[in-house]
């Protein structure tokens, strides 16, 4: 999941591209720390914030033990660039650096060319594919897949029309009744719902920062879409306050609303539970009254990484940890009690939880209910559709300097969603322009603004 933030730029400011991978190969080969304060039996595992329900992913890692060795789940902020900068800063710095990282997927490339993460072994597991290539960096495994993401669009009415108009290729027609709820303030979340707005014929354009698109191509392929979009949220296809909102924001206007019209809501998996356990999205026969579905063209993959620090005291020891944390029934633990999408095949699959001894998640599914097996049947069919979503996923540009390319594109586009009329030519040449600087590591001449 993406949370709010408020922008920064990366800690490292002049780091050059040219060490990005040549330099990764010789810094993972740091020695391990060493004479480092606290329990030497004990694994740091650093991570952003734990907003899961009933705290799951804290429990999952402070309740591991093996062979005399236990784990310390340490939160850093809630802001995911503040935690990637401590994380980083501690590692580069920091004689006694984090073993293991709970690394949001799109920042493992910038790890990786700063030589903050150390190559990995996939545990013996049936991981999905797109969570393996998202922790993959040039043909290198330097993630293992933890928690994933990928956004649905919750429905109230009939939506059809209207998710094909947002999200889609339905562009002809009238205006559909209803209005969309999404999320474009200006932070990460922005970012993947303009990525999601386009397409994914965007995603291998910005890939290679040293072939960035030149203005004429990045407008050929954005600003149809960003155009559409601009218009939507100009005639209130697309409901306005979805300028401001962050994920809370837009899960607080779909909860409160008591639409005439039908309504629809992109967003993470995350909020199913919220929903379905609340007597408002349910009838007098107690069937849901809300709906679910992949987007059409496909959501950006979220989610996060097991990132095993280059100098960890104890490797072994956290690679055990690290195997653990990506067994099904701790996967089906996290995505039953803690609304985490699993990143193993088996953890979908809710109906074998009970032949697979899957004791702590059906104990989440069926709590105190008066029909328990019906909510794990409810349970089972969003699963299956999670998966489904993430069998289309995009996968963001895994490029080093991805989080200064998100911030640079968002605030061009962003310009464009909320300009009077069209953007011309020109726009768009200063649109690649500051691109090809962030792609490289470098600040536009006058920050982040556009246009």
């Amino acid at each position: 999941m993406t949370r709010r933030r408020h922008p920064v730029w990366p800690f490292v400011i002049g780091f050059t591209l040219t060490v990005a991978f040549s330099a990764a190969t010789s810094l993972v080969n740091q020695a391990p720390a060493t004479g480092c304060p606290g329990n030497a039996d004990e694994i740091t595992v650093a991570a952003g914030y734990d907003d899961s329900m009933d705290r799951t992913q804290r429990g999952v890692v402070s309740a591991w033990n093996d062979r005399g060795h236990t784990a310390r789940y340490v939160e850093i902020s809630r802001i995911p660039d503040e935690a990637r900068a401590e994380m980083a800063a501690t590692d580069q710095d920091g004689a006694c650096p984090y073993d293991v990282l709970i690394l949001d997927v799109a920042h493992l490339a910038e790890f990786v060319a700063n030589g903050y993460a150390s190559p990995v072994e996939l545990p013996h597991q049936a991981f999905m594919a797109k969570s393996v290539a998202a922790g993959r960096i040039d043909g290198t495994q330097y993630g293992v897949p933890f928690a994933a993401d990928v956004p649905l669009a919750y429905s109230i009415g009939a939506t059809d029309t209207l998710v094909s108009r947002i999200w889609g290729e339905g562009t002809s027609g009238g205006k559909p009744p209803g209005r969309a709820l999404t999320q474009l303030d200006d932070y990460e979340g922005a970012m993947v719902n303009l990525v999601e707005a386009i397409g994914p014929e965007i995603v291998p354009l910005l890939s290679d920062p040293g072939d960035m698109p030149g203005g004429a191509d990045l407008r050929e392929v954005v600003a149809p879409r960003l155009e559409a979009w601009r218009e939507a949220l100009k005639t209130g296809l697309i409901d306005g306050g979805s300028l401001d909102h962050s994920e809370s924001d837009t899960l607080r206007a779909f909860r409160s609303a008591r639409p005439s019209a039908p309504m629809v809501m992109r967003h993470w998996p995350s909020v199913f539970r919220s929903l379905w356990l609340d007597s408002r999205f349910r009838d007098a026969d107690g069937e849901l009254t809300f709906s679910y579905r992949p987007l059409p063209r496909g959501g950006v993959l979220g989610g996060s990484v097991l990132v095993i620090s280059p100098k960890t005291r104890n490797r072994a020891a956290a690679e055990r940890l690290v195997e653990h944390l990506t067994t099904p029934a701790v996967q089906a633990r996290l995505f039953a009690c803690g609304s985490y999408a699993p990143v193993l095949a088996a953890a979908y699959e809710v109906r074998e939880y009970e032949t697979r001894q899957f004791t702590e998640a059906l104990t989440c599914l069926r709590g105190d209910a008066e029909e328990p097996e019906s909510l794990v049947a409810e349970f089972g069919d969003f699963a299956l559709t999670v998966r489904r979503a993430m069998d289309g996923a995009l996968l963001r540009p895994q490029v080093p300097y991805y989080s200064r390319l998100s911030e640079v594109f968002r605030a061009c586009a962003l310009t464009v969603l909320r300009s009077a009329a069209p953007r011309e030519a020109a726009f768009y040449d200063e649109f690649a322009d500051r691109l090809r600087a962030a792609a490289a590591g470098r600040l536009p001449g006058d920050g982040s603004a556009c246009g």
